[in-house]
């Protein structure tokens, strides 16, 4: 399905009803940079999991990414820009309330709606994320030509079928422009991180869990690019979602 919420920026989204009981809160799954919601949670085998817990999943994807729209504007992708594509996709669902999954760059802007909108959001959960600057020492006008992780992740991504190069840079030049900051915290909402051991985006994720009262689940022998698909993190999810 597709809409547009903000912006004039249409947003296509899964809204995923395995018959979860009324009172169940809907997962909202938020990918990473330069994937979306089918490479980074269905193809991992998140979908299968969640809905097997009788849960409903809600999976954006994110403006510039999948097939949503794909402006290439930096402050276009300012985190509040997706905040207000997430609050307005829950308003137009009729969902007052949501447990958020989300990986890397989806845990950077899971932070920013639980800080903004702290009354839609039950849990928390980040994956493959830390509080250190995920661009530290990159070029930002010349992304992918050096040699830090983040160079090595456009890399990657922008090679990708579909994937506009020019919509990543201005989304990695917005997300840059408000960097991640520990405090404030969420208050009030139980999170959890999840990496994995050679995870170096995630650096320093135990210590963030260990600061601000949430929990971390480490994964052994994962990096940032095969984290998301390990089943020890999704049951680590589960666990955390519906059985604590």
């Amino acid at each position: 399905m597709s809409a547009n919420l903000t912006d004039d920026v249409a947003m296509r989204y899964a809204d995923l009803r395995p018959g979860s009981p009324a009172d169940a809160v809907p997962v909202l799954l938020l990918h990473g940079f330069g994937t979306h919601f089918e490479m980074n949670w269905k193809a991992a085998g998140w979908v299968q999991s969640l809905e097997a817990e009788g849960l409903r999943v809600i999976g954006p994807d994110l403006r510039g990414h999948g097939g949503s729209d794909k402006p290439t504007d930096d402050a276009a992708y300012l985190p509040e820009r997706f905040t207000q594509d997430l609050v307005a996709l829950l308003d137009r669902l009729d969902v007052d309330r949501v447990d958020v999954v989300g990986y890397s760059m989806g845990s950077r802007l899971a932070w920013d709606l639980a800080l903004r909108a702290p009354g839609r959001v039950r849990r928390l959960v980040l994956g493959g994320f830390g509080p250190n600057d995920a661009f530290g020492g990159t070029d930002l006008n010349a992304l992918g030509e050096g040699e830090t992780p983040f160079d090595g992740v456009f890399r990657t991504v922008s090679a990708l079928p579909n994937n506009d190069a020019a919509a990543l840079a201005a989304c990695a030049r917005g997300q840059a422009a408000r960097p991640f900051r520990s405090e404030p915290a969420p208050e009030g909402i139980p999170f959890l991180l999840v990496a994995g051991a050679e995870d170096p985006l995630a650096a320093g994720a135990e210590e963030l869990a260990r600061d601000r009262g949430g929990s971390h689940v480490e994964i052994p022998g994962r990096d940032h690019a095969n984290a998301v698909s390990s089943r020890v993190f999704r049951q680590a999810v589960v666990d955390f979602l519906v059985r604590d």
